[in-house]
């Protein structure tokens, strides 16, 4: 069997590794466009072939399609499967989420919480969008709750407060959030969006826990994870590459499925 390559095309960036056959990572890295990515795979090609493209992809379908455009034109002619969402998953994995309604990679991070647990798990994506996805002991998707992600946040208030606070770009918050009220507009804004969603994490983590999810871990990925964090008062860890790790484990759980 060859190297693999997976591929997260999500609402503002794309990520990807390549692992080889055992599982692990070649290579990896994050590109604001597909064609990017295309041309990092590319490169990978050089060194040792890819078998196959597992690709998880949210928003725009015309992203996925200028994702193929881009494999076409640099040469890469791997297969490319995109996940869909099914009812079953590996190791048990159940969903009875509304059909069409679950992002392929929340799809992807729970196949990968089920891979590494067999315990109550609460899985908080944030990125653009914050989801909070429930899963049981049972492997049963138990549904979740979906929130703004930081950014998205921000620039809804900011729009309609544009006479005193400038736009921002994702890339410029700042590293550690000051929690002392704000002596402006900006400061305010920031800080109280900032510690407002992870009081709103908090509470839905403490909501859930309760019964049989007492003592459910919860695992926070994402671009946006290392700074909610240490907002957060639940205990929590940081999981990253959960929708990759998911690519992976689906991957396997196909292949295992065509060798029977």
């Amino acid at each position: 069997m060859s190297d693999i390559a997976l591929v997260d095309i999500g609402s503002t960036r794309v990520k990807w590794q390549v692992r080889s056959v055992e599982g692990g990572v070649l290579g990896s890295g994050a590109n604001r466009e597909p064609s990017g990515c295309a041309r990092a795979l590319a490169s990978m090609v050089r060194e040792a072939p890819i078998g196959a493209i597992w690709l998880s992809r949210v928003g725009p379908c015309e992203r996925e399609e200028a994702f193929a455009k881009a494999l076409a034109a640099v040469g890469v002619n791997a297969p490319v499967h995109a996940v869909t969402v099914t009812s079953d998953g590996p190791n048990g994995l159940h969903i009875d989420y509304a059909p069409g309604q679950l992002g392929v990679d929340r799809y992807c991070a729970l196949a990968a919480a089920r891979a590494r647990c067999t315990a109550p798990v609460i899985l908080v994506d944030a990125g653009t969008g914050v989801t909070v996805d429930v899963l049981d002991a049972n492997g049963c998707h138990a549904g979740g709750y979906l929130l703004p992600g930081r950014q998205l946040g921000w620039e809804a208030l900011q729009a309609r407060l544009a006479d005193r606070i400038a736009p921002r770009e994702a890339t410029q918050w700042p590293d550690d959030l000051e929690t002392s009220p704000g002596l402006n507009s900006t400061e305010a804004l920031e800080r109280g969006w900032g510690l407002g969603l992870a009081a709103a994490l908090d509470g839905l983590v403490a909501r859930l826990r309760t019964g049989d999810r007492a003592d459910a871990a919860c695992w926070l990925t994402g671009g946006d994870a290392y700074w909610l964090a240490p907002l957060m008062r639940e205990e929590a860890r940081i999981v990253p590459n959960l929708v990759l790790d998911g690519l992976w484990e689906l991957s396997r759980w196909d292949a295992t499925a065509c060798a029977g």
